[in-house]
């Protein structure tokens, strides 16, 4: 029992460490060091002189090894143990796909009338998927926010008081199941749609093409939204596209930023909702929920949000409506990060 055990474990770390190989992994030394010559191409046509004194905070021990970095590394690697053990893995996106294409047959959906090429129907899948997929990224993680119950969970990821590459990592597993389901519904929804309509025409190279987006993403500087370095595409871009340094507000602790920039890629749907926050290379910003669970180690935080639900199950069965209220008061500035969470 014991070896078996030892043999599981050994794996699972295994596999842990080729997440930093791994190009479809955030933590992968591919995108950090994309990042670093992406920031230090910028900073340099911005500032030469300092473009070096910009991106050095990445290469101190202290952003790397700070108490919350360690719970950053904690909670990534304790996730991956839990998924293995608990996750449902009997749920695959090809069931869902064939469960969802008998239905869609069910209910009369049939083959688009008008042949459209190959290239058409690749090209127009990418868009469908890249557009429902950033705006169900955006639409979750502002629910997250908005709702008190979900909350209790997202705010985990806003407890770190030190941005790293790995904080990305900093999720409490409730919040990693439901962005797991978010995607389960996304991708299966829409690929059996299209191979309904264009029978033949999606394959699977159909669908991993649409993931160059994300490669993009991710080479183009995404490790630094979770960072010491603040990356700004100044006012008109950030109008279109969510740079680092807007990330970077989203996380900080003064009541002036609450509740911005959600977005992912695109900075289109902060517009529409009015969340949007434009940033800067020069801003300092001081990081974490504002609450105990900030000095909390990593059990504390996988049992956090669950104490705190057990405390207000009770009040929350008499009035319903507490579940669905704002997390936050726009304006009252007096009011702490996090203030309806005592803990």
């Amino acid at each position: 029992m014991m070896e078996e055990y030892s043999a599981w474990l050994l794996n699972e770390l295994s596999l842990a460490a080729r997440d930093l190989v791994n190009p479809t992994k955030r933590v992968s030394l591919l995108y950090f060091a994309s990042a670093l010559f992406f920031a230090f191409v910028l900073f340099t046509l911005r500032d030469r002189k300092r473009a070096w004194r910009r991106i050095l905070p990445l290469f101190r021990l202290a952003t790397w090894w700070s108490p919350s970095a360690r719970v950053d590394y904690g909670l990534w690697l304790g996730n991956r143990l839990l998924f293995s053990l608990l996750f449902p893995k009997a749920i695959t996106t090809l069931g869902v796909v064939t469960w969802l294409m008998f239905r869609l047959q069910e209910v009369g959906m049939s083959a688009f009338p008008v042949v459209i090429p190959d290239w058409g129907v690749v090209s127009l899948f990418s868009v469908c998927y890249f557009l429902l997929d950033d705006f169900t990224r955006f639409w979750v993680h502002w629910l997250m926010h908005r709702w008190p119950w979900l909350w209790a969970f997202h705010r985990v990821h806003h407890s770190a008081t030190q941005l790293t590459p790995f904080t990305v990592l900093r999720t409490h597993p409730v919040e990693g199941v439901l962005f797991y389901l978010r995607s389960l519904v996304v991708q299966a929804s829409l690929v059996s749609v299209f191979i309904v309509l264009f029978p033949g025409q999606v394959s699977l190279l159909t669908v991993g093409g649409v993931f160059v987006t994300t490669y993009c993403f991710n080479l183009l500087g995404a490790n630094l939204r979770h960072s010491p370095v603040a990356l700004s595409y100044g006012k008109q871009l950030e109008r279109w596209l969510i740079s680092p340094a807007q990330h970077q507000l989203h996380h900080s602790v003064d009541v002036a930023h609450y509740d911005c920039n959600f977005g992912v890629v695109l900075a289109l749907w902060d517009r529409l909702f009015g969340c949007l926050q434009f940033a800067s290379d020069q801003q300092k910003l001081h990081y974490g929920s504002a609450s105990k669970l900030d000095q909390m180690g990593v059990f504390g935080h996988y049992w956090s949000p669950i104490a705190y639900l057990a405390k207000r199950g009770k009040q929350w069965l008499k009035s319903p409506a507490v579940w669905w209220s704002s997390r936050v008061k726009k304006n009252a500035k007096s009011e702490p990060k996090g203030s309806n969470i005592s803990l």
